[in-house]
């Protein structure tokens, strides 16, 4: 983000803004921010489409200005739906800020997981409303779902790695989730067999630590979800975006309609691969990257 970056090889600097998924969800992390007119535009947005659609308990607003607001592993267990709605809040208002200062101007959005639908809003393919209904419409179909008790597992493992470690333990069920990097991989699957994992893991001197999460994302468990999700994304109207959208489960960006639903849709089943695509999405070389969400302070 600061003036004077080397230009890539090739081309001119080019700045990315990721908007990240569960992370996102601190209690209070915008107390400082709440006044600024475009985030409380945003919590307050959030907050009415939300209570004409019958939920969540709490406000979002309040979640997210409040320091004693329930922490992240509380409040997805309470009121999932509050927690997605607060981790959608909070990345949209800090994109909206990063966006009105404009310097350096924005290029391209980088969703990543449940982020992607933060990252469609921040680009202007759907709405912000239309980001509210769709979060209702997802917490709806998994809670018909009924589905098995399921999770993340965060390890320090390579994909290789951790596909020797599945393969030797015979956990079927457990899935590679995302590589966030080389030695962070993720794994999705049922929370028997991802403690198994753990324990293996831990006896090998490697990390693994359960993330906060619902339910199983990036795994085949949620393909009714998913295919129900996007049976009605079809009748959702998308708009041409006004910044290049690039997702963290295929390469390059989302440019039709058909696309940009997808990528609504991918975080419920597709797995995530992003060092990959942040260098074919803004040019060779290392651009600078923002990130838009609340960070501890």
């Amino acid at each position: 983000m600061r003036d004077g970056l080397p230009a890539p090889a090739g081309g001119t600097p080019r700045t990315v803004l990721m908007c990240p998924g569960q992370g996102a969800y601190l209690p209070g992390a915008l107390r400082h921010l709440g006044e600024v007119p475009s985030v409380a535009r945003v919590l307050r947005t959030v907050d009415t489409h939300s209570t004409a659609l019958g939920g969540p308990r709490a406000s979002v607003a309040g979640l997210l200005t409040d320091p004693a607001a329930p922490e992240p592993g509380r409040l997805v267990r309470t009121d999932p739906l509050g927690f997605d709605l607060a981790t959608y809040a909070a990345v949209v208002a800090c994109a909206t800020v990063l966006l009105d200062l404009g310097v350096p101007p924005v290029h391209a959005v980088l969703g990543h997981s449940m982020g992607d639908l933060a990252a469609l809003t921040v680009a202007g393919a759907v709405t912000l409303e239309q980001g509210v209904r769709l979060l209702h419409v997802r917490d709806r179909l998994l809670r018909e779902a009924a589905l098995p008790a399921a999770g993340l597992l965060a390890t320090d493992l390579t994909v290789e790695q951790a596909a020797d470690l599945l393969s030797a333990e015979d956990l079927p069920q457990v899935r590679i989730a995302a590589s966030n990097a080389p030695g962070q991989t993720v794994l999705a699957g049922p929370d028997d067999q991802l403690a198994a994992v753990r324990r293996t893991a831990l006896a090998l001197g490697r990390r693994a630590t359960p993330l906060t999460s619902r339910t199983a994302y990036h795994h085949p468990l949620l393909t009714e979800v998913h295919q129900a999700f996007r049976r009605l994304l079809r009748a959702q109207p998308v708009a041409p975006p006004a910044l290049a959208v690039y997702t963290a489960t295929t390469a390059g960006p989302a440019r039709t309609p058909a696309h940009l639903r997808t990528v609504a849709a991918a975080h419920l089943t597709e797995p995530l691969a992003p060092p990959a695509r942040c260098t074919r999405c803004a040019g060779p070389g290392s651009p600078p990257t923002s990130t838009a969400a609340p960070v501890p302070c």
